[in-house]
């Protein structure tokens, strides 16, 4: 590549109007769907603005990877901050992610770093701790630590954290801590002693279709231009979403869909860019899983990406992938199925979270309803050319 070449694609149209807005470390304007957890941080923690005591305060946001735990504590972080502020009180927000801070030696030390400049060498950390604590109250400043993924920290260390108050005096203490985990993470350090320490717990549920539809629509909006991204790719993101409990991966998905946008200059997301992103963010479409298939249901699997080829569209009808599913099996002379039994078919496909399927409700039709499907992570050309090679192994003599 030649400078000339290199300026070209900088040159080009982007898809997108806010990159960032798809970053994980992005906390957006809104938060949906999290009213209720926020609600419960601010019922919480507004004693700090109103008593002039000032207690210290811990709570403690559990839940499954991808359902907001992280974007939660920081909107509230943040707004609270800006609240304070208008009360003349100076908050300090302060992030840490117990991934790169793997003790509680390093956080105290980044804290002293940063409040009084010193290396903390020769301090022991409750020295350390003093200081800082000192730095405060001389500042008539207020702290509010987060602490993430703090599973990876000892029992002892989360202990020592959440007891700062009765160690060094409530008076002293003007520091009150929000700890993040996952459920599962979080019982491994889980004592009596640390539970007494907690204010509230707050736990997070996976968010539902609709929730993540909403969610998904807003950073879409966000980050990228008019018509780029349809209600058909929402609704399938939303789905993959919804099947695997992981907004994170919905956010992903949208943003490497975004760059492939960019590099192949194309002015709009497809399907088959989401399933591609889907499969490299959420590799879950695995060979071993196909192997498992018999006959009839590895031809409803072709019909199914033959129709949405046709299509060209997100969602294909169980009518058109039946049509397909009867040309493939004739094809290799292997006597189709009658639809009810392709119907057992697609349920089993969805059950394997190979495919996703919904029905939606039709105004102007006689039924009234018809069941949509769709391919959750590989696209469906991809699908396609590895079906017919398994079929020419075991039906071409």
């Amino acid at each position: 590549m030649d400078e000339e070449e290199f300026r070209k694609h900088f040159m080009t149209k982007s898809v997108f109007n806010q990159a960032n807005s798809l970053d994980m470390s992005y906390v957006p304007e809104k938060i949906y769907c999290r009213n209720e957890a926020i609600k419960n941080l601010v019922f919480n923690f507004r004693r700090i603005l109103e008593e002039e005591e000032q207690p210290s305060i811990n709570c403690l946001i559990l839940g499954k990877g991808g359902v907001g735990k992280t974007c939660t504590a920081r909107y509230f972080g943040r707004n609270f901050k800006t609240i304070a502020l208008e009360k003349d009180v100076d908050v300090f927000i302060e992030y840490y992610n117990c991934i790169n801070f793997r003790s509680k030696s390093k956080i105290i030390r980044e804290l002293l770093a940063k409040y009084t400049h010193g290396s903390g060498r020769g301090f022991s950390d409750d020295e350390a701790l003093k200081l800082i604590l000192k730095q405060l109250i001389r500042e008539k400043g207020y702290m509010l630590l987060i602490i993430d993924e703090v599973h990876l920290l000892r029992s002892d260390e989360v202990l020592a954290f959440l007891d700062i108050a009765e160690t060094y005096g409530h008076q002293n203490a003007k520091l009150s801590i929000i700890l993040i985990s996952r459920n599962k993470d979080w019982m491994t350090i889980e004592t009596e002693r640390i539970l007494s320490r907690l204010n509230e717990k707050i736990r997070l549920k996976p968010y539902n279709y609709d929730e993540a539809k909403k969610i998904l629509e807003y950073r879409s909006d966000l980050a990228f231009k008019e018509y780029v991204v349809d209600d058909d790719i929402l609704s399938m993101i939303s789905q993959i979403v919804t099947d695997h409990e992981n907004m994170r991966h919905g956010i992903e998905i949208l943003r490497k869909s975004g760059l492939y946008a960019d590099k192949e200059n194309l002015d709009r997301i497809n399907a088959d860019t989401i399933r591609a992103a889907s499969n490299e963010v959420y590799p879950t479409f695995r060979g071993e899983i196909v192997d498992q298939l018999n006959d009839q249901e590895l031809f409803a699997l072709f019909g199914i990406a033959r129709s949405l080829i046709n299509k060209d569209e997100p969602f294909t009808l169980v009518d058109d992938a039946f049509e397909e599913y009867q040309i493939i099996s004739e094809t290799y002379s292997i006597e189709p199925h009658v639809k009810m039994s392709f119907r057992k078919y697609i349920r089993t496909l969805n059950q394997l979270k190979i495919i996703a399927s919904k029905t939606v409700r039709i105004e102007e039709a006689e039924r009234g309803r018809h069941l949509e499907i769709t391919l959750l992570d590989i696209p469906a050309l991809k699908l396609e050319e590895f079906l017919i090679e398994i079929f020419n192994r075991k039906f071409s003599s």
